[in-house]
């Protein structure tokens, strides 16, 4: 199944200087999302909410609080209203 690609942007603070993060919803083969984040065509990191409830990098070498500052945001994206 291909799904449509799903892509934001967000402003985060990486490294006390305010960032503009484009974010791509991507799915692991058992289609479970993660998302890409991109400065310009660098990609930072790579997160997953996982099931217990917090954010998870799975690339990339971002403190943990950049990490939940950048999920807490991708997560008011995606929620609906």
């Amino acid at each position: 199944m291909d799904s449509a690609e799903v892509d934001f942007y967000i402003i985060a603070q990486i490294n006390e200087q305010e960032k503009h993060i484009k974010v791509v919803q991507l799915e692991t083969t058992d289609g479970v999302p993660y998302y890409s984040c991109l400065i310009g065509d660098d990609e930072i990191t790579q997160l997953r909410d996982e099931t217990y409830g917090k954010w998870e990098q799975l690339w990339g070498d971002l403190d943990d609080n950049t990490i939940q500052r950048i999920g807490k945001q991708i997560e008011e994206k995606i929620t609906p209203p």
